[in-house]
């Protein structure tokens, strides 16, 4: 029996049911002006509305003290109110029921400083889990000392007491359109964590959206065999082996039937060892006793004296993925993008991180610094889950 083409879909779709995908969409908050988006019941008396003071929003007595004590909203002032910033004076517009100070107050705010609006959704996204986060203008005292000047607030967890207790970790925005300087990133979050704070990222999108990041100065090692760890008798076979080399491709093709002493270095082929050209001259460095040619080279050079495999970042987007353990037992943990080649605005960084960690896998930036490799690591964070 021949079925014609509608039938045949329609007899398909009645063995593999409705395929359709059957999901509710995320409600974006669209943060309404005059409209809060507390669910909880509005007060009987209208809230007073804050009033200028310098370069604050002065909010009196008694409602500064209940925004102060269970909220961490503002700084005290003498006669017992607070000073809000303007993107605390949104929060407490959304989430307390308080009245903006007048209807052209927003516009004004705005014409003042176009960044208003991403910074009111930052901090609005940043204390939505329930952490407490409070900018650094704020902060007074010994804790003060302790804040890197480019920090923009600091966070505490939901299950602590921020006048009693040191916060989590210390934090700053940006725009996916901003540039990244990566080298002041890695000194911004190698100090926090000195100071015992952990370095934290929070990105807003053009649909003010707000993914959050840590960051860390991590140490990447391996468990694979480095040079001066092989025997005298493996190095004197890679010796060998080398002498026997033949072109392939950008690399080095080693005929051979017996067996290669150092898996980390090529790969398996054609009844032989395939070396990519980095590989080669690598080797071929190490075998004459010269130093690196270039950063790129000494980078390798010096990852691979950590005891880790590197295989080329083609399919991933980046560098090189990069392995601490036999490539046939385990999978990359890392995709490495070297300071050169790493994105140049906040867009691509988080492009390459959402890349990596989908494959489970984080996102490094390699840093060259005063003779030393540094390893900055991404990774997106949500407030309560990881």
């Amino acid at each position: 029996m021949i079925l014609r083409r509608t039938q045949l879909c329609g007899l398909l779709a009645d063995i593999m049911g409705d395929q359709s995908r059957k999901f509710t969409p995320r409600q974006r908050n669209r943060r309404h002006l005059g409209q809060p988006s507390s669910k909880n019941q509005a007060p009987a008396k209208p809230l007073p509305a804050p009033v200028k003071r310098g370069d604050y929003w002065y909010v009196a007595a008694p409602l500064s003290s209940r925004l102060y004590q269970k909220s961490g909203l503002g700084q005290t002032t003498s006669d017992g109110g607070i000073l809000l910033l303007s993107e605390e004076v949104l929060f407490c517009h959304w989430h307390r029921h308080m009245p903006l100070p007048y209807d052209s107050w927003f516009t004004e705010q705005l014409d003042l400083d176009s960044q208003h609006i991403a910074r009111a959704v930052v901090f609005d996204v940043a204390r939505s889990g329930g952490e407490l986060v409070i900018p650094t203008v704020h902060l007074k005292d010994e804790l003060a000392e302790k804040i890197h000047p480019s920090t923009w607030a600091v966070r505490w967890r939901r299950d602590q007491l921020f006048g009693k207790e040191q916060p989590e970790a210390q934090a700053r925005w940006a725009c996916t359109t901003d540039l990244v300087d990566i080298v002041e990133l890695l000194g911004w979050a190698s100090n926090v964590k000195s100071e015992g704070y952990i370095p934290e990222l929070y990105i807003v999108d053009e649909e003010m959206d707000v993914t959050m990041y840590r960051l860390d100065n991590i140490n990447m090692e391996g468990n694979q065999k480095t040079w001066n760890q092989l025997t005298e008798e493996e190095q004197d076979s890679i010796r060998q082996f080398w002498s026997q080399k033949l072109p392939w491709g950008d690399g080095w093709y080693i005929p051979s039937q017996q067996q290669w002493a150092w898996t980390a270095v090529g790969v398996e082929h054609m009844s032989g060892r395939l070396l990519r050209r980095e590989e080669g001259e690598w080797l071929a460095n190490i075998l004459s006793n010269e130093n690196q040619s270039s950063d790129v080279d000494s980078l390798f050079a010096h990852l691979m004296a950590k005891g880790l495999i590197i295989r080329p970042g083609f399919k991933f987007g980046c560098r090189w993925r990069v392995y601490d353990a036999p490539v046939e037992k385990s999978h990359a943990p890392w995709l490495v993008q070297t300071e050169s080649d790493a994105p140049s605005t906040w867009e691509g960084v988080c492009l390459s991180v959402r890349l990596a960690e989908g494959v489970h896998k984080s996102w490094v930036c390699i840093i060259a610094q005063q003779d030393e490799w540094n390893c900055l690591q991404i990774k997106r964070w949500l407030p309560g889950k990881n």
